[in-house]
C-alpha cells in the first residue's frame, strides 16, 4: 500500500459524546450508550466521513433515558482524501461557520428588527465540535476532529436526487436562500468591520484543494477532463479555449495570481452550493396524498458542508449552483430570470439591514459576472463529472483513490449538464 493510500479508522466514542454533549448543552448530561451507521452513500461526499448517530442519555439525579438524534462529522479515513481537502484547515473552517458565522448572522438580523419568518434559519443546529486532540480551533485539525450537529432528517428536510436537478420552484427558493446568506455578510462588512474580520474573515481562511498533486498528476487531470469534453458534440468546436482556460486556472494558482476578491461584492461565498449540500422541508398539510416533491414548495431549506468557505464573488456559487443542480432544460429557459431573482433578493436583504444598496446595481452586477465568471469555468467543468456520477460501482469512501476519482462517471447527464453548461459561457463571452 503507498503512503497516499493510507486508511485509518475513524470513530466517535461515548466520551466523545458526552464531553461535547455536555459542554454545549448541559453539564449534567450522561451517556449511557449510542449507535452509529454511515450517513451517506458512496460518491455522495468525499470530504468528510459522516455518521448517524443516535445517542441515549439520562440527567445526573435522573433515571429517564433520552434519545437524540445527531450526525457526527469526522476527518476521511483516507489519507489521500485528508490531504486533497486540507483537512487541517477545512475541518476549523467548518467548525467556525457554526460557531462564528451562525451566530453573528442571526444577532445581525435581530439588531435590524427581521420577524422570526424573515430571518434566514439555513444552519443545522450545533452540538459541540473538537477539532484535535488539544480541542484547540486554533490549532490543525487531526485524526481525532469530530463535529456534531442535528440530524435534519428527524426534522424534516430531505436531500433531492443529484442527477434528476432541482425544478423551477426549488431553484428559485434556493436562490433567494442564497441571496440572503451573501448579503448578510456583506452588510456585516460594510456596518460592522471588525465583527466582519475577526468572525466572516476567519472562517474564510486560505486553504490548498489537492495540494498533494504533483505535476503529472495534475496534466492528467487536465487530460481527462478534455477527453470527457471531446465525447460531448456540442464542445468539440471549443476544446482548445477549455484546454486554455483549465491551463490558465492551475498556472494561476502555482504562481499564486489569483486577482484579490472584487469589492463591493465580496462575500462569504459556500464554494461548493449544489443539490447535495441543501435539503428541504415541504408543508405536510399541502400536500399529504401525493408524495412526490417535485409537485410542492419547499417552506425551508437547510445549506450543509461549509468546508470551502472562501471571500469570494457571490456570483461564484450562484453560477456554480445554477450549473451543477438544475434539473434538464431549466437553464434554457429561466436563466435570466434567475439572475435577476437572485439581485433583486440580495438588494432586498441589503436595503432591510439599511446598507446603501447604490453600488450594487444590476448594472453592477452584471459587470461583476463579466469579470469574474471567466475564472469560475473550470470549478465547474472538474466538479460535473462526479456531481453527475451514477451511484452505481462508487466506491466508498476509504477506497477512494485520486485515479478512481477522476475517472469518467457521469454519462448522458454529464453530456446534457456539460453541453449547456459550455454554451451558455460561450455565449456570454465567459470562456
Amino acid at each position: 500500500m503507498s503512503s497516499n493510500d493510507e486508511k485509518i479508522i475513524v470513530e466517535v466514542t461515548r466520551e466523545d459524546l458526552e464531553n461535547l454533549l455536555c459542554k454545549e448543552l448541559d453539564s449534567n448530561i450522561k451517556v449511557e450508550n449510542f449507535t452509529s451507521k454511515s450517513l451517506t452513500k458512496p460518491g455522495d461526499n468525499y470530504g468528510s466521513t459522516i455518521l448517524a448517530v443516535e445517542v441515549f442519555y439520562h440527567k445526573d439525579g435522573t433515571t429517564e433515558t433520552h434519545k437524540l438524534p445527531i450526525v457526527a462529522k469526522l476527518v476521511p479515513e483516507s489519507l489521500f482524501l485528508r490531504q486533497l481537502f486540507d483537512i487541517e484547515t477545512t475541518f476549523n473552517k467548518e467548525v467556525r461557520a457554526y460557531t462564528f458565522v451562525a451566530p453573528e448572522f442571526y444577532k445581525l438580523q435581530k439588531e435590524k428588527m427581521f420577524s422570526e419568518n424573515e430571518i434566514l434559519n439555513v444552519f443545522s443546529k450545533y452540538f459541540g465540535s473538537r477539532s484535535n486532540k488539544q480541542d484547540d480551533i486554533n490549532m490543525k485539525a487531526d485524526e481525532s476532529a469530530v463535529l456534531l450537529m442535528e440530524n435534519l432528517k428527524f426534522s424534516g428536510y430531505e436531500i433531492r436526487e443529484r442527477r434528476k436537478g432541482l425544478n423551477l420552484k426549488h431553484m428559485e427558493f434556493s436562490i433567494m436562500k442564497l441571496a440572503h446568506f451573501h448579503a448578510l455578510a456583506v452588510a456585516l462588512k460594510l456596518l460592522k468591520p471588525q465583527v466582519f474580520k475577526e468572525k466572516i474573515l476567519k472562517t474564510c481562511e486560505g486553504f490548498e484543494i489537492g495540494k498533494s498533486h504533483d505535476e503529472r498528476e495534475i496534466e492528467k487531470s487536465i487530460s481527462n477532463t478534455l477527453q470527457f469534453v471531446k465525447d460531448v458534440p456540442e464542445c468539440v468546436p471549443y476544446i482548445e479555449r477549455i484546454g486554455n482556460a483549465l491551463h490558465t486556472d492551475i498556472k494561476m494558482r502555482k504562481e499564486k495570481t489569483e486577482p484579490p476578491p472584487r469589492e463591493p461584492f465580496a462575500t462569504i461565498v459556500h464554494n461548493d452550493f449544489w443539490v447535495n449540500n441543501m435539503m428541504f422541508k415541504y408543508d405536510k398539510s399541502v400536500n399529504e396524498i401525493d408524495d412526490d416533491k417535485d409537485h410542492e414548495a419547499p417552506t425551508a431549506m437547510k445549506f450543509v458542508d461549509f468546508q470551502v468557505t472562501i471571500y469570494e464573488s457571490p456570483v461564484r456559487d450562484l453560477i456554480f449552483f445554477l450549473f451543477t443542480s438544475s434539473e434538464d432544460g431549466l437553464i434554457e429557459k429561466h436563466f435570466d430570470d434567475l439572475i435577476k431573482l437572485y439581485h433583486k433578493t440580495f438588494v432586498e436583504i441589503l436595503t432591510k439591514l439599511d446598507c446603501d444598496t447604490q453600488p450594487f446595481s444590476y448594472q453592477h452586477f452584471q459587470e461583476e459576472m463579466n469579470a469574474v465568471l471567466p475564472s469560475e469555468f473550470p470549478h465547474i467543468l472538474y466538479l460535473l463529472n462526479p456531481i453527475c456520477a451514477d451511484s452505481e460501482g462508487m466506491e466508498e469512501q476509504s477506497n477512494v483513490t485520486r485515479d478512481s476519482m477522476f475517472k469518467k462517471r457521469g454519462g448522458d447527464v454529464y453530456k446534457k449538464r456539460v453541453s449547456c453548461f459550455v454554451q451558455k459561457f460561450i455565449n456570454n463571452g465567459w470562456l
